[in-house]
């Protein structure tokens, strides 16, 4: 088996700290943000996934990632499944997951090159 070292050097690797979320710049965010793989980070004004609406998925959508990560806080809450016939339309899949198991799983997606997009809600 071979065996390949992934930096973890990329732009957008998520963190957390003692005064919230934090991304490789060092930026602390406190409100819910969308984290593509090849673009800034996007502030969104949700803090739960009863919020997520279809506008919101096509904003998702536009960034044309292979793999959504939803952090959705200390608990896993599934999204409505009716909202979610555009990422079965692209081809995207969606991985729901807590917030610091989002975090870990995003930054592995993002040292081995995948084209991943995290959703990442903030309860204020």
């Amino acid at each position: 088996m071979e065996l390949t070292e992934h930096g973890q050097n990329h732009p957008n690797l998520i963190t957390l700290s003692n005064s919230g979320w934090r991304d490789a710049s060092g930026k602390t965010h406190k409100q819910s943000f969308i984290v593509p793989w090849n673009a800034p980070i996007v502030p969104v004004n949700i803090t739960s996934v009863s919020e997520i609406d279809a506008a919101l998925i096509d904003q998702i959508c536009q960034f044309k990632p292979e793999i959504i990560v939803l952090a959705t806080g200390d608990e896993i809450t599934y999204p409505n499944t009716d909202l979610l016939l555009p990422l079965v339309q692209n081809n995207i899949g969606l991985e729901v997951m807590t917030n610091t198991a989002a975090a870990r799983t995003f930054n592995v997606l993002m040292s081995e090159g995948r084209q991943a997009l995290c959703l990442f809600l903030i309860k204020n």
